[in-house]
């Protein structure tokens, strides 16, 4: 066994090379909390697409995403090349991604709301390519530098800090942005601008700082079938418990960041103060990783995102009761669903490499790519679904973009914003309860499958 892949099984990897990794997730969260936060808001009231359409545009392009996820784990699978299976994935795509990016946040000069559409949907697809291309190999490529269940919470808790560095980045480089700005266009554009330089680079630095082990006997992996590789999946109960709570979560969670502008713009009457509270999200999120790691290496995962699940609905249930006026009475109930929510970012990663194991170990067929790639598809199809749900909410409500609310269509506001995540958070638990692998469980499959690779050479 080389020295390289003893260091991935025992656990003995440095912060460096963590840290290093885990960069790269600052240049994602570049591009993924720029859609997060602000997309569909720049398709309601910069482009002036009806909130229906911006929602299916939206969907449209978020499933599209999902659907390339697995199909992109198969190609990386069986990517060979002199910089690994995936690195070369963070060499290459770079470029193609940031000039994608340019587009999605373009206004055309023109008031056609066809024109418009086609080329937002133009944008979706385009954009969602290039940045499945490279975030599926990025994911996998923690599954493959280790197996030890406590560096990979390291590598998790290294990755989150960075993922909520670069969401702290999207909001500061938009409030500059959008501030100095001639109007809303512009800043948006330049902010694609600004985030697509950035992320290029930090992609850069993340690959030279990343290492795959060289390929062994141990660790080539049989060419499967479609089928035989989603028969070695279905068969992973670990894995369909996760799938199902990140798609529950997601579908949830992601009305959160999607509607702080609309509250605080349109009931509050402080769009900056909207800006300080998704800039105060992204630091909160920054701050509590470090303490959610601490808890996850002390006791599980399962048991982070259990109790990370009860903060962040106890911030949802007050948010919802609070009739205050002061916006800052109302950013300390974001406060507490960020610190809750939190927990989600260190062992969303943390639990998914460890299935990969778990389905080696059951079926003897190691499929991370696909693994990682169907979790993604999970992910990014929850997105879709919330868009097109939040589009249809909106009009269900009576919202109109750019225009003085009234009092019902506020109150339905509310409700959006905390029954839809708060029952998506439920849901996840329920699927949570049921997960099975404790660090000591996955050690023992870790190991078990070490013997019988050694037994068979």
């Amino acid at each position: 066994m080389s020295q390289q892949t003893s260091e991935a099984t025992q656990g003995s990897i440095g912060w460096g090379r963590k840290i290093g990794y885990g960069s790269g997730d600052f240049a994602i969260n570049l591009y993924w909390q720029g859609l997060s936060l602000y997309l569909f808001y720049f398709y309601t009231d910069v482009l002036g697409l009806p909130n229906y359409l911006a929602g299916l545009i939206y969907a449209i392009g978020s499933l599209w995403d999902a659907l390339t996820d697995p199909a992109m784990g198969y190609v990386a699978e069986r990517t060979r090349s002199r910089w690994g299976r995936y690195r070369p994935y963070l060499l290459f795509t770079p470029i193609p991604l940031a000039l994608s990016y340019l587009l999605l946040f373009w206004k055309p000069d023109t008031t056609s709301i066809t024109l418009l559409a086609v080329v937002a949907l133009a944008g979706q697809f385009l954009f969602r390519l290039c940045f499945t291309i490279i975030s599926t190999p990025y994911s996998s490529l923690m599954a493959r530098m280790t197996t030890s269940s406590e560096d990979r919470a390291g590598f998790a808790g290294a990755r989150m800090l960075f993922a909520y560095l670069g969401g702290f980045g999207v909001v500061v480089l938009a409030g500059l942005l959008l501030e100095r700005a001639d109007n809303d266009a512009q800043g948006f554009f330049w902010l694609a601008v600004v985030s697509g330089v950035l992320a290029s680079v930090i992609l850069w630095l993340c690959f030279a700082a990343s290492q795959e082990p060289p390929e062994t006997p141990e660790t080539q992996t049989a060419h499967l079938s479609l089928r035989q590789t989603w028969q070695s999946m279905r068969a992973n109960t670990p894995f369909l418990i996760v799938f199902a709570a990140i798609l529950f979560m997601v579908l949830g969670a992601t009305v959160i960041g999607k509607t702080v502008l609309y509250l605080f713009e349109y009931e509050m009457n402080d769009r900056a103060a909207g800006q300080q509270t998704l800039l105060l999200i992204a630091v909160i999120g920054l701050a509590v990783v470090p303490f959610w790691t601490w808890v996850t290496l002390k006791t599980s995962k399962r048991f982070v995102w259990m109790a990370g699940s009860a903060i962040a609905s106890v911030g949802l249930v007050a948010l919802l009761f609070n009739p205050a006026q002061s916006s800052q009475i109302v950013q300390l109930n974001y406060i507490v669903i960020s610190i809750g929510t939190g927990a989600y970012a260190v062992t969303f990663w943390g639990m998914l490499p460890d299935t990969v194991e778990y389905g080696e170990w059951r079926s003897g067929a190691r499929v991370e790519s696909m693994i990682f790639g169907s979790v993604t598809f999970a992910q990014k199809a929850a997105v879709a679904a919330s868009a097109v749900m939040l589009g249809f909410l909106l009009d269900v409500i009576g919202y109109q973009a750019g225009a003085v609310q009234s009092a019902e269509t506020l109150s339905g506001l509310r409700m959006i914003i905390v029954l839809v995540p708060l029952a998506g958070i439920i849901l996840s638990v329920l699927a949570m309860i049921y997960y099975p692998l404790s660090p000591r469980r996955h050690a023992y499959i870790v190991a078990d499958i070490e013997r019988r690779q050694s037994a068979q050479n």
